[in-house]
C-alpha cells in the first residue's frame, strides 16, 4: 500500500524580512531606498564621533540507500516522498523515565554504520547550567502513513561540529519488539548547483506543543543565501518555507530526491520555527569522520555557556526571543525573492559608500516593536536608528543598509548597532570603517563550580562524585576575537582540549567553560587554560576534593 504523507505548501512570505520602519529622527538629507520584500535602507547626516582516541576506519557491509536513480539536475521527482520518509527519524533526547527533553529530526546517511545526521542543538548533551541534559536518545521511525513516529531505537552522540550546528548519532540498540536497524540511507546531492529557484522538499517532525503529530513534508524553493566574515562559501540557504521547531535536523532534498541540506536552528528554541538550511557540503567532512570511527570511539562535546552569541552574553530571553549574530557586508544584490549580501567583512576601507548588515530573528510575536540603535564611536546616531513592528512570524531574516549623502562615504570609526525589543538588548554588532583599533583580550575573577546560574556564576560547589567541572571568569577586550578554546588539566596533566569555538559573546561580560570526562571527575587540582585566537588570556583554577 502506498504511503500518503501529510503535505503542506509553504506559507509564501519571504525569508528575508525587510519591513517599513519608523525612523527615530528625520533629517533634511535623509534618503530611503526601499526594495521588494525589503525594509528601508537609511541614509542620513551623521554626528561625528571619536576525543579520547583517533578515529580509524571500520569495515562494514554496503549501504542500503533511497534516493534518485537519475542525475540531480532533473525536473521531475524521482524518489517519492514516501520513499524518502523511510530514512527520516524523530530524534528524542530523553530522561531515564522516557520523558522527552527536546524534539528534533534526523536522517540516515549511512545505514551500514547506523549513522544519523541531525542538529547539534537538539542533541547537545548539556543543560544551560552545565549539567547533563538527558540520559538517552531515542529514535522514532516513520514506517506507517498517518501515524505518529514510533520509538524503535536508541542512539548515542558520536561526533559533532558545533560551529556548523551539526551532529552524527550512531544507533546502539533496537528497543523491545523493534527490528534490527534496517532504515535506508539517503543519497547526497551536489549543493554547488543549488541556486535561488531550486525546487526543494523539506521533511520535519512536530515540535513541542504542536497539534501536528506526524511527519510533515513541505515543497518550496531556495530563495537566497547567507554567510559571514571569514567564510569562503555560503553558510546558509534561505527559503520561504517555515517548519515547526521539531523539524530542526530534518533533511532537505532537491527535486530528484538527493540530500542538499539540513534544517537548523542556531540554538535550540522550541518557541521558534525553523526557516534556514545548512548546505549539505558543510556536513560532508563530519560524515566522513564519523564513518572512520571505531565502535569504541567516544567524543567529549565542548561544555561552555550556551547561548553566548549575537554579541551579547545571553541572546535568548525567558520569552523565547532570540536575535542572531549581526553580520556586515560591502555589497548586495536585490532579487524578486529578497536581498542577498556578499563580500562579508567586519573592517571596511575609508570612504565606503554603504554598510550592509543582516541578522536572524526568532520567537518574536507579530506586532512586537523591534528597535535598531546605531552608534558611531559610542555617540548615538538617531538619523540612522529606527524601529519597526515585527510581522515576520516566529522566524525571519532582517537585512538592510545605512549610508550617508554625498561622495565622502560613511565616516570612519567604530560603528555599533544594537537590536532591542521589550526594553531588552537582544544583539549587538560592531563594524569598523577606516581600520580596527588594537584590543587586548583578558580574563579575571576566576572561580569554579559544578553548575552555573543564569547570571554566569557558580550555583553549586565542586564536590566528590560530580560529573563535570566548570571554570568561571569575567572577560574584557574580546570584541575582535574570532575563536575561543580551552584546555583542561588535572594535576598538571592534560585531560581535555576543546575544539576552537567561534566567539560571538561581545567585548565584555561573564563566561564559563568546562569538561565532563567520560570516566567521571576525579579529585585533584584542575585548571582551565583559556585561549582567545590562540593566545592565553587566563588560567582558571579548580580544586575537586
Amino acid at each position: 500500500m502506498a504511503f500518503q504523507w501529510k503535505k503542506r505548501q509553504g506559507r509564501g512570505y519571504g525569508a528575508v524580512m525587510r519591513l517599513l520602519r519608523a525612523p527615530r529622527a528625520l533629517f533634511p538629507l535623509l534618503f530611503v531606498f526601499a526594495a521588494l520584500l525589503a525594509g528601508c535602507d537609511r541614509a542620513a547626516d551623521v554626528i561625528p564621533g571619536g576525543g579520547k582516541q583517533t578515529p580509524t576506519p571500520a569495515t562494514t557491509a554496503g549501504n542500503v540507500t533511497v534516493g534518485p536513480r537519475v542525475g540531480p539536475g532533473q525536473t521531475v521527482a524521482d524518489a517519492a516522498d514516501n520513499d524518502l520518509a523511510r530514512a527520516v527519524v524523530q530524534v528524542i533526547p530523553s530522561t531515564d523515565d522516557g520523558k522527552p527533553v527536546r524534539l528534533g529530526t534526523g536522517v540516515v546517511v549511512d545505514s551500514a554504520r547506523r549513522l544519523i545526521l541531525t542538529s547539534y542543538p537538539v542533541v547537545r548533551p548539556y543543560r544551560a547550567d552545565g549539567g547533563p541534559a538527558y540520559t538517552k536518545i531515542r529514535l522514532a521511525t516513520n514506517r506507517e502513513a498517518g501515524r505518529a513516529p514510533q520509538p524503535e531505537y536508541e542512539a548515542e552522540l558520536l561526533i559533532s561540529d558545533h560551529a556548523m550546528g551539526l551532529a552524527i548519532l550512531r544507533v546502539t540498540r533496537a528497543l523491545d519488539g523493534a527490528p534490527n536497524f534496517d532504515l535506508p540511507a539517503v543519497i547526497p546531492g551536489d549543493t554547488a548547483g543549488v541556486t535561488p529557484g531550486t525546487v526543494i522538499r523539506l521533511f520535519g517532525n512536530p515540535g513541542e506543543g504542536t497539534a501536528q503529530s506526524t511527519l510533515t513534508v513541505q515543497h518550496g524553493t531556495v530563495t537566497g543565501q547567507r554567510s559571514e566574515a571569514g567564510q569562503t562559501s555560503r553558510l546558509w540557504l534561505k527559503t520561504a518555507v517555515r517548519m515547526p521547531a521539531g523539524a530542526a535536523g530534518g533533511p532537505v532534498f532537491n527535486q530528484a530526491g538527493a540530500l542538499i541540506g539540513i534544517m537548523l536552528q542556531e540554538v535550540y528554541n522550541p518557541k521558534a520555527q525553523v526557516g534556514q538550511i545548512r548546505p549539505f557540503d558543510r556536513a560532508a567532512s563530519l560524515i566522513d569522520q564519523a564513518q572512520k570511527t571505531t565502535e569504541a570511539f567516544r567524543q567529549i562535546a565542548p561544555l561552555y555557556l550556551e547561548g553566548a552569541g549575537g554579541g551579547v552574553a545571553r541572546p535568548i530571553g525567558t520569552d523565547g526571543i532570540r536575535v542572531g549574530k549581526i553580520s556586515f557586508a560591502l555589497s548586495a544584490i536585490d532579487t524578486p525573492a529578497g536581498r542577498d549580501l556578499f563580500d562579508y567583512e567586519q573592517t571596511f576601507k575609508t570612504g565606503v559608500a554603504a554598510l550592509y548588515y543582516e541578522y536572524t530573528v526568532e520567537g518574536v510575536p507579530d506586532g512586537t516593536v523591534m528597535e535598531e540603535r546605531w552608534f558611531l564611536d559610542n555617540i548615538k546616531q538617531d538619523s540612522v536608528s529606527s524601529s519597526m513592528a515585527w510581522k515576520g512570524g516566529s522566524f525571519g531574516v532582517v537585512n538592510d543598509r545605512i549610508t550617508v549623502p554625498g561622495t565622502g562615504g560613511l565616516p570612519s570609526g567604530r560603528w555599533r548597532v544594537e537590536v532591542w525589543s521589550g526594553n531588552v538588548l537582544r544583539a549587538r554588532g560592531i563594524a569598523y570603517v577606516g581600520g580596527r583599533p588594537a584590543s587586548e583580550p583578558a580574563a579575571k575573577n576566576f572561580t569554579a563550580g559544578s553548575l552555573a546560574s543564569r547570571d554566569g556564576i557558580p550555583s553549586a560547589p565542586l564536590q566528590p562524585g560530580q560529573s563535570q567541572v566548570l571554570g568561571f571568569f569575567d572577560y574584557t577586550g574580546m570584541e575582535g576575537v574570532g575563536l575561543i578554546q580551552w584546555i583542561a588539566f588535572r594535576n598538571n596533566q592534560r585531560v581535555y582540549q576543546s575544539p576552537p569555538i567561534p566567539w560571538d559573546g561581545g567585548d565584555a561580560g561573564k563566561f564559563w567553560v568546562g569538561v565532563r570526562p567520560l570516566d567521571g571527575v576525579a579529585s585533584g587540582s584542575w585548571e582551565f587554560e583559556v585561549r582567545a585566537d590562540g593566545k592565553i588570556i587566563g588560567v582558571v583554577p579548580a580544586r575537586v576534593p
